[in-house]
Order: structure tokens, then sequence, then C-alpha cells
């Protein structure tokens, strides 16, 4: 009779299941902390001392008009996570100032750093979330609508910064021939706007250029039409409430059309991309930014794997799978899965631009 040691498998086991728990706490804590990260930016907490200087809880209580008690709790959760300074012990009196790189990250919208963005996915994802465990019984999608403002708030906040700092900067002269299209004066269809931050940066920086904006989810056009008021260029720059696989139906050639981080959301992908070359002017390109999945799957991933491949859990599949013959790829866009939808929609061959971005890949496809 032989006997196995089972001593080693044990400890293995043991350190696994620790160092695991460690982690879904530390997953716990961050999740935590974004929210009361959501609740200051929301209430203009951190903006209140940023604006007018240190104060204590009943100084920020009066600038922002909120409850005293649940400011003063507020604020000393963010003294004891250091995104707040306090220059004593006592939470009621003493002065509370904002942490180094508060300003960059939660304050400017337009800083490459900024990251308020991801403190909005956490209620945006809390509204939907009933709906998101039934779909799981019954198959059925989960409405973007579902997610409230904050998926707005979330997604505008998380890829204005890239448009502002690295569209026209970077982007465009990483594509042969771009720029000149544009100064020009290229016709544009940016599918999937948005808030319209990418075809309000084009318009500022090509003032020849005029671009048409459409979107099918009501808020986002209407903050994409008062974003371009504010910016000045709504004189060049149409948004529309429209579904995009019909862009091509009104006879409207484009010479530029870009697809800014959505073509893995859409239910028909494919009818998406048909409809992109059927609408290009002889000559035109087409641009898709999308998500920076790994080529191959890698298991268990890096950070930013994991974050995308949650996010097509808990976002861009559910919202791709409202049309019950839905197609929708979901975050995990691998570059061979965009040749293979680029060739049904009859697109001859697919550059893969030469853009490092730690979050997205940028593809150039050919008619």
């Amino acid at each position: 009779m032989t006997t196995t040691d089972t001593t080693t498998d044990t400890t293995t086991d043991l350190a696994a299941a620790e160092a695991l728990m460690g982690r879904m706490f530390g997953a716990a804590l961050g999740a935590a902390e974004l929210f009361t990260v959501y609740l200051g930016d929301v209430h203009g907490l951190y903006r209140a001392i940023g604006e007018s200087g240190p104060a204590t809880g009943a100084e920020v209580a009066g600038r922002t008009g909120l409850d005293h008690r649940y400011v003063v709790e507020w604020l000393q959760s963010q003294a004891i996570s250091g995104l707040l300074t306090i220059d004593g012990t006592d939470v009621a009196t003493d002065r509370y100032d904002l942490a180094p790189g508060i300003r960059e990250t939660l304050l400017d919208p337009a800083n490459p750093f900024f990251a308020a963005g991801l403190a909005a996915i956490l209620p945006a994802v809390g509204h939907a979330f009933p709906q998101l465990v039934e779909a799981f019984r019954s198959g059925a999608g989960v409405p973007y609508t579902a997610y409230g403002q904050e998926a707005v708030i979330a997604q505008e906040a998380l890829n204005r910064p890239a448009y502002v700092n690295s569209l026209v900067a970077e982007w465009i002269p990483a594509v042969p021939g771009l720029h000149d299209v544009l100064s020009r004066g290229a016709r544009v269809a940016d599918l999937g706007t948005g808030a319209g931050w990418s075809a309000i940066e084009l318009a500022k920086a090509y003032p020849a250029v005029r671009v048409d904006g459409y979107d099918n989810d009501e808020d986002s056009i209407t903050r994409a039409r008062r974003n371009a008021a504010e910016q000045g260029v709504a004189d060049r720059v149409d948004f529309e409430v429209r579904d995009i696989t019909g862009v091509a139906a009104d006879g409207t050639r484009y010479d530029v059309v870009t697809f800014f981080e959505c073509l893995h959301d859409f239910a028909h992908p494919v009818d998406a991309l048909t409809a992109a070359r059927e609408a290009l002017a002889p000559g035109g390109s087409v641009i898709v930014m999308d998500e920076r999945a790994d080529e191959v799957l890698a298991a268990p991933g890096d950070e930013v794997q994991r974050f995308l491949a949650a996010a097509s859990v808990i976002w861009c599949t559910p919202q791709g799978r409202v049309d019950e013959d839905s197609e929708v790829v979901g975050t995990m866009l691998r570059p061979d899965g965009l040749r293979r939808l680029a060739g049904k929609a009859g697109f001859g061959s697919v550059d893969v631009l030469p853009i490092d971005h730690p979050f997205w890949r940028f593809y150039r496809l050919h008619p």
C-alpha cells in the first residue's frame, strides 16, 4: 500500500487562496474608494477645495451647500485614502487640501491624466446590474440607456483627453496622407461619435473640414451639440441621432469615415462597416480605433487585458445584444477579428497603424 504526501499541495492551495483573498479585498477597496471619488466629483467637493483653497469641513459644506456631517465623513475618508491632505488630526476642525495629482486627474477634463470617468463606471453599472443579472438567464441585451446618464459621463470623460491631446498631434500624422486630405477640406463621417469630442477636435484643427457625427443615443448627441457650440465649431460639425448602418442612405459621400472606440459595441459590426464602405467617396478611407486586446489570448492576462475582458462582460457585450439577431463582438476585438469583419464588409485589406497606445489599436481599411 502506498500513500501520497499532500502537504506540499495543501500548502500551495492555502497560499493561493490567501493571495486571491488579498486580491479580492484590494478590488473591494478600489471599488469603495471609486464610489467616494464619484461623490466628490458629482458634488463638486474637490473643486470647492481646489478653487477656494484649503478648508475645514464646515467651510467645505458651506461652499457646496451639502450636509456638514456627510461632508466631514467624506473628507476623512479622502484624507485616509491619500486623495486629500489634512493639517492635523481633528477631522472636524482641521483644514483639508488637494493631494498632489488631484488637479490633473479629477479637475481638468482635458488633461491627459484625467481619470474621473473611471469612477462614473460604478454607478452606471449599478443602474443596469439587475437587468444584467437577468440577461445571463434570458440571453437578452441590456440597453445603453439602462446604465443611466453616468454611462455617457463615463464615456465622455474617459475618451475626451485622448482626443484633445493625441488625435491631431499623434494619431493623424501616423496615417499616411490623412493630414493632407483633411487640410484640403475633407468631408468626414464620425460614426459612434458619442459626446462628439473626436469630431470637434478634427474641426478645430482643420478649418476646411466638415464633420457629420452620428450616434443612436439621444443624450450623447445632445451633449455633442452643446460641446460643439461651446468650442465654436457648430457651424462645421453636425450631430444627428441615426442608425449607423444607414449612413450611406442619403447619398452623401465621405473622404474619411471614422469609428473611434465603438465598433466592438455594435450589434451589427459588419453592417456598420459595409455602410461605411458604401459611404466613401472615391479614394476615401476608413479609420478604426478599437481596443488593444492581445493578438492571442493570454490567461491570466495583465491589468489592461483584465480590464478590457471585464468591461466586455458588464458593459460592451450586453449593450450590443439588444438586437435579437446581434452579432456583437465584445471588447476583446483582436486584429484577426477585425480583419474578418472587414473582409465580410467588402474591404480588400486592413493595415494596423504604427500608433502605440496602451488601450487602443488603430487600423486603416482599404476598399
